[in-house]
């Protein structure tokens, strides 16, 4: 059986022993991939997910002598990420498969598109076990894919991995005008804290906005949505409220040029700050100084609803 696949988690399924043909991967878009949560031996958490590392980066609201800040930080910033390629180059044989994005690895960081590779995917690989296509564009034929270049691969099996479209699946439940307004005005959702969109009423997406960890910041803003259905705060106005995400979306855009994947995982914890603040709960969720400054946030941290 020979297979095509573009999704590094869903190739085992296209091995067939080890008699069996190999599977071809098409990549489209180039995206940094990480092998585990350790960098030249220190934890991934500590470049990106604690007070003191996201300190570095820009976020909204900020003093204009924060503003100052973040740009004289902006060498460490991208030192950083400079680091953690040099140590991906040299774990995984991006660049021996051609497999090594043109773009700095915060940029998909910034995204939420950095990704885990899966366990041996690059020991199939040197086995022969998995191809590597780069093609733009692809069609089918009677025997497989044909691709941009003319080239052609026959193929028994074809897995189209194209991920979840969430912003067309929610064009197709609203009606009119609210469908226009959805990503009015700068072509992205703004949502205010994640969750509410300024200008269609009654209505709220909470999962829809990316972070580093999905699961505590959905549950986070879960909690501000229930408490805001019972009154026990007010928002601001619509005005206000685009505003706010007018100033995230334009931090976003100086991060990444994938910014209209809508993360927010540079700032996750100033985002989970001002839902605490707007809460009226302490923002500062750890237990020392040294904790909050070097200890990244979890769902664990926002379990004491009294703090």
């Amino acid at each position: 059986m020979t297979c095509i696949c573009n999704e590094m988690a869903l190739l085992s399924s296209c091995f067939e022993g080890p008699e069996g043909q190999p599977c071809t991967m098409v990549v489209r878009t180039l995206h940094w991939t990480v092998p585990d949560y350790w960098i030249w031996g220190l934890p991934f958490f500590l470049f990106y997910s604690t007070r003191s590392s996201q300190f570095l980066h820009e976020r909204p609201n900020q003093s204009i002598l924060r503003t100052l800040l973040c740009l004289l930080f902006s060498p460490m910033r991208r030192g950083i990420s400079k680091f953690i390629e040099s140590y991906l180059l040299w774990k995984l044989p991006l660049q021996k498969y051609g497999l090594k994005p043109d773009h700095p690895f915060v940029e998909d960081y910034a995204s939420c598109q950095m990704a885990i590779m899966p366990e041996n995917f690059f020991s199939e690989a040197d086995k022969g076990k998995i191809i590597f296509k780069r093609a733009s564009r692809w069609w089918f034929t009677k025997e497989g894919i044909e691709f941009d270049d003319n080239t052609k691969v026959e193929a028994d099996v074809v897995v189209l991995a194209t991920g979840y479209d969430g912003k067309k699946k929610l064009k197709a439940i609203l009606p009119e005008p609210f469908r226009s307004l959805l990503e009015y005005p700068s072509g992205v959702m703004p949502l205010y804290r994640g969750t509410i969109h300024p200008l269609i009423p009654n209505m709220a997406f909470v999962g829809y906005l990316e972070s580093v960890a999905n699961l505590h910041s959905s549950e986070l803003r879960s909690i501000w949505l229930g408490r805001l259905l019972d009154n026990k705060f007010n928002i601001p106005s619509v005005e206000e409220m685009i505003e706010q995400t007018t100033k995230e979306m334009e931090i976003s855009k100086k991060t990444t040029r994938f910014y209209k994947r809508h993360c927010i995982s540079t700032f996750s914890i100033n985002h989970s700050d001002e839902i605490c603040q707007e809460m009226g709960w302490n923002s500062w969720r750890k237990k020392s100084w040294f904790s909050e400054a070097f200890s990244p946030y979890g769902g664990q941290d926002y379990i004491n609803k009294e703090n």
